[in-house]
């Protein structure tokens, strides 16, 4: 049997609402399996199941034909997969709860009393139960092209207000350039290095930064900051005194090149180093104040683009410099608006990201445009502001599988 075809058993609605039984015992349901994940890792994301004795657990899933590949592929030594809370297979070799690698157990589900047909007959079928039972599947087609943007339109503003509520909750404790700077590191993290950038940007501020550039000639300063910021990070020789994070907080493996931290550290400094003159804050919201309402994102994604040195590629590239333009820039000037009493600031701000166009794919958007839409999806979700609305959905309510009080499951 091929593991695709159970991947696919697992994610069809076959077995939703049915009890299930694990290797030990425990009655199960399947609540929502998860989203299939599309990199290295526990083959779905986020899933929730129902087990008895625990209640409700939100975790990964790892799926195999036999329990014993488990160790067979050397997951028991992976620290990536610790947040496996179920085991599916579809034979139990071993008979008993699989073992991760910091210990924990978890329980181990066999599939083939479930299934109506053979491994041979199911490799043959077409797989009618691959289609999604999510109330909000095919959702254009019932709702309409308008309805369906007017509601994502809504739910990316939702983020657009938490992102600001956010920046305005830190502008009360910290100065504004701090706060800006810690959010720029957080993206340039991306999801699996967010937290050690910020823990960086904190371990090493701002000011500190620009005490030490100061002591070198202007040319140097990108260079210098370069530096500093990784030996902050422990990803090289420390020096000027600074206590490096320990090394092993970075996740270093399994990226593309250009997500290297090394790399992105270095972007960091020399993006720094523009607007050390000026100051950061001051600089960033300049460009706010001047960029046409239109077109103004242009301006806007130069202002946080750095190239590279002609051989590799930019430190810090377009794609990237959007998602900081969209996710940071654009809500710290509306709250800095709002927190200075500068109205023509915070509503150009919030004109800006209403008029952004569509920032690059990520695992998350691709998976909820499969849901929704299947292949229409791209007619509806044209801007950067319904992309996020389909981000701000998944994180408040397809996480916790509350399908009932989500806007794009009613009509």
């Amino acid at each position: 049997m091929k593991e695709e075809i159970l991947v696919r058993v697992w994610r069809s609605k076959m077995l939703r609402g049915r009890e299930l039984v694990t290797t030990g015992g425990e009655a199960l349901q399947v609540i929502h399996p998860g989203w299939v994940n599309g990199g290295g890792g526990p083959d779905f994301h986020h899933a929730i199941i129902a087990i008895e004795g625990k209640g409700v657990v939100k975790g990964d899933v790892e799926v195999h034909v036999r329990s014993s590949q488990w160790r067979s592929h050397g997951h028991q030594r992976d620290p990536a997969y610790n947040g496996v809370i179920l085991h599916v297979v579809m034979w139990d070799d071993e008979g008993m709860d699989t073992v991760l690698q910091n210990g924990n157990r978890v329980p181990v589900l066999p599939l083939h009393p479930y299934l109506e047909f053979t491994p041979m007959e199911m490799d043959g079928l077409p797989f009618p139960f691959d289609e999604y039972d999510e109330p909000c599947h095919n959702l254009q087609a019932r709702l309409g092209v308008a309805a369906v943007g007017k509601l994502l339109d809504e739910a990316g503003e939702e983020r657009f207000g938490l992102k600001a509520a956010h920046f305005r909750q830190e502008l009360a404790a910290k100065e504004g350039d701090q706060v800006l700077y810690e959010g720029l590191m957080g993206a340039l993290g991306y999801s699996r290095n967010k937290e050690p950038f910020q823990e960086l940007a904190r371990r090493l501020p701002l000011k500190a930064l620009q005490g030490i550039a100061r002591r070198e000639s202007r040319h140097r300063w990108g260079l210098v900051l370069e530096q500093a910021l990784l030996s902050g990070a422990g990803l090289a020789p420390s020096s000027q005194g600074i206590e490096p994070l320990c090394q092993a907080k970075w996740h270093l493996s399994g990226l593309r090149p250009q997500n290297r931290p090394q790399l992105r550290i270095a972007g960091a400094g020399y993006l720094l180093a523009r607007y050390t003159e000026r100051g950061l804050a001051s600089g960033v919201l300049e460009l706010v104040g001047g960029a046409d309402l239109k077109r103004g994102y242009r301006s806007l994604e130069r202002g946080m683009l750095v190239t590279g040195d002609g051989a590799n590629s930019a430190l810090i590239g377009q794609g990237r410099a959007r998602e900081m333009v969209v996710n940071i820039v654009l809500p710290f000037s509306f709250a800095w608006g709002e927190r200075e009493s500068e109205p023509e600031l915070r509503d150009r701000a919030l004109e800006l990201y209403r008029n952004y166009p569509e920032l690059e794919e990520n695992q998350i958007t691709r998976q909820m445009r499969r849901q929704l839409f299947a292949e229409e999806g791209a007619m509806v979700v044209s801007s950067a502001r319904r992309q996020q609305g389909l981000i701000h959905i998944y994180y408040s309510l397809c996480l916790d599988g509350d399908c009932l009080n989500c806007p794009l499951g009613r009509g």
